[in-house]
């Protein structure tokens, strides 16, 4: 087999058959679609059961839910393919996302294919180009490192000494969606990769990151492969209903952290602004109400009392340009015990 599909599903119905559509009109031949149905309560698995005794290569995994990461590491276990591509439901594949992302990947001899993709509003006829950013074909792990992982992994004192001279914040990084990526499986399992279950947003940015710390040839194809439908009701809306934000924001810098050590300290420097624009969101998820108060203050300080973070917020640099940032970071080392 040479291409794995996992398509993590939890009561999609609605767009679920929009999407199989997408699946069947591949052109590309020797592919499996591992669909696993994480709990659904509505007619995603009877949409799926259909769909799998239609179609032989789709593959049906049942669970108990237990979010997209558990979900995506069961189609991993099962996968069998050279490469794994991933999709979510409520999207749209393109017609050649299998064949250009494999053609890609072994034209190179590549381990990691990235590919541009349009985000579409859902329920309109709204269609956005969003390209990939630098070259995105390198030939060495220092190089994706330095080049693509570092525009994912967070901001850095580089990146705001830029925003003060005028560059946007955002204009570097990439979106760390593992939908619009390929990867060559033996990576993933000769360096036990999975998704981490405790994150509930962003956790595909971390797997991404994690990979491309084992990846020696990147490569990308230049024309959009994925439909990206962004509906009112995603993953940032869910995340906040569940009182989640704060944990995760811990859960994020417990990651960060694990990454860093394994890539024996390359990745610090990568995120220290991040840390320090995290402690101001959450914050704000506290004194909006979107937490409880006492709780989430518990939380907050937990997180700006890490030594990587106090860290940051000790050499954050300033700027008389954003002076409400700057009263902000001075607040906070005066509030807090100072970096050992």
């Amino acid at each position: 087999m040479k291409a794995s599909l996992i398509v993590p599903c939890w009561n999609c119905a609605r767009t679920l058959p929009r999407f199989l559509a997408s699946v069947q009109a591949q052109t590309f031949p020797d592919f499996e679609a591992i669909f696993v149905d994480d709990g659904s309560t509505d007619d995603t698995a009877s949409l799926l059961k259909k769909a799998v005794a239609a179609h032989p290569q789709f593959r049906l995994i049942s669970q108990a839910n237990a979010g997209v990461s558990a979900a995506r590491n069961a189609g991993l276990d099962a996968a069998t393919g050279e490469f794994v591509f991933f999709a979510d439901p409520d999207d749209v594949l393109r017609p050649a996302m299998l064949a250009k992302g494999v053609a890609a990947l072994e034209a190179d001899a590549a381990d990691y294919c990235v590919f541009p993709h349009n985000t579409c509003l859902e329920g309109t006829e709204s269609r956005t180009f969003v390209p990939l950013k630098g070259s995105c074909r390198y030939a060495s792990n220092d190089e994706i490192v330095a080049q693509h992982l570092s525009r994912m992994f967070g901001y850095s004192f580089d990146h705001v000494r830029a925003w003060y001279a005028g560059t946007p914040l955002f204009a570097h990084r990439v979106h760390g969606g593992v939908w619009s990526c390929a990867f060559r499986r033996s990576v993933i399992e000769a360096n036990h990769l999975r998704f981490d279950t405790r994150i509930v947003l962003y956790e595909d940015a971390m797997f991404n990151c994690a990979y491309m710390l084992h990846a020696q040839r990147m490569t990308c194809v230049d024309e959009p492969l994925y439909d990206y439908h962004l509906a009112p009701t995603g993953a940032m809306t869910r995340l906040r209903r569940s009182g989640r934000e704060l944990a995760n924001k811990l859960e994020l810098l417990r990651a960060r952290k694990e990454l860093d050590a394994k890539s024996g300290g390359r990745l610090a420097p990568l995120a220290a602004a991040s840390h320090v624009f995290s402690v101001f969101e959450m914050l704000k998820i506290v004194l909006t109400g979107r937490a409880p108060f006492r709780a989430g203050l518990r939380q907050v300080r937990a997180y700006a009392c890490d030594p990587v973070v106090r860290q940051a917020i000790s050499a954050f640099p300033l700027s008389f340009r954003h002076p409400l940032l700057a009263a902000g970071v001075w607040t906070l080392r005066l509030v807090l015990p100072r970096p050992a």
